[in-house]
């Protein structure tokens, strides 16, 4: 997240479009005690900062379901936020067991690890519903699509997912296009690129996700998601 704030290499970061960032510490709970954990750090803002608000959100990966779960766990605060951005969220969930040894090397809590599972209760509260086992062209593997309709954000809220789509695949090599949009029911935006891994990785070095994926922290993708995001903040047109 420091890198979406203050740039990296020469390259501009949120504060340099003008924006005052601050950072939610991420820490090692659960999803749904962090997303109170959250509240209790607006409530922190608010006292230091009252002229701030409304706020914009901006969550990357799991921390996606952290700043939509906040609008879905407290109805009666989204009018302390002015907009909510996810980037590469995990909105409808993991195929956990798929990729559970790469979950791990990075270090992801086995809580955190067992609420991004697609059936997870979790997700299941957050989406207000769960979903159903379909088959693919492979044997060995399935596809967990939604049984209905899910709760995305409320009604008239801002909201923009950022999804990126490999050159062969439809993810980011960690998060499918479907997942991340919650099977287009947020508005969407979706960076086709062969190498929006995970969205850049938030231009971050990880040598488990180099060596594994073949994923790098450079600087190809991750200021095409910053310049999308000053847009879509500044009420221009997002394309």
């Amino acid at each position: 997240m420091r890198t979406f704030i203050d740039g990296r290499n020469g390259i501009d970061g949120l504060a340099a479009c003008g924006f005052d960032c601050t950072i939610f510490p991420g820490g090692r709970d659960a999803l749904r005690p962090r997303i109170d954990r959250f509240a209790q750090f607006l409530d922190g803002l608010k006292l230091r900062e009252p002229g701030a608000f409304p706020v914009a959100t901006i969550g990357y990966s799991a921390g996606g379901l952290v700043n939509r779960g906040f609008l879905r766990a407290y109805p009666e605060r989204v009018d302390e936020i002015a907009a909510t951005i996810q980037i590469g969220a995990p909105n409808c969930g993991l195929i956990s067991n798929y990729i559970a040894n790469l979950l791990k090397l990075m270090w992801i809590p086995h809580r955190v690890i067992d609420d991004l599972d697609v059936a997870s209760d979790f997700l299941t509260w957050l989406n207000e519903c769960t979903g159903t086992w379909i088959p693919t062209d492979n044997p060995k593997k399935k596809r967990w699509k939604l049984d209905r309709r899910p709760w995305a954000v409320p009604e008239g809220h801002r909201a923009l997912s950022i999804a990126g789509r490999l050159a062969k695949e439809e993810s980011d090599g960690v998060i499918r296009v479907d997942s991340a949009t919650l099977e287009h029911n947020l508005p969407e935006m979706i960076i086709a690129d062969a190498m929006a891994n995970h969205l850049n990785l938030g231009a971050v070095w990880d040598i488990v996700a180099f060596l594994g994926r073949g994923f790098r922290g450079d600087d190809r993708i991750w200021h095409r998601e910053v310049e999308i995001i000053a847009r879509f903040l500044r009420g221009e047109t997002v394309a």
